[in-house]
């Protein structure tokens, strides 16, 4: 969803929406993914995203095309529950 805008991103993160949830489906399955705390710990393979759960309340997002690139790891860490709150905003979106 271009220009999801409810607060100014950083586009590294506006991209990573645009780039992996193209619709409903792929939305549920990357929000499923971060919400269930039985997945404590594992990695979800994007197009261009690496989606990890570090724990129950850490998400470590890393552009793997970039960092290839670079060499230089782009990775940010996200608590869970914000995270969460930033899909499902941009989920709404979808509909």
């Amino acid at each position: 969803m271009q220009g999801f805008q409810h607060t100014k991103l950083p586009d590294w993160l506006q991209d990573f929406l645009d780039s992996e949830i193209m619709d409903q489906a792929t939305y549920q399955t990357i929000y499923d993914f971060i919400a269930l705390d039985n997945f404590r710990y594992g990695e979800y393979e994007g197009n261009q995203y690496i989606i990890r759960k570090i724990n129950q309340q850490h998400i470590q997002i890393e552009d793997e095309i970039t960092t290839a690139h670079t060499g230089v790891p782009v990775v940010a860490v996200f608590e869970q529950k914000r995270l969460l709150v930033l899909l499902d905003r941009y989920g709404q979106q979808l509909n």
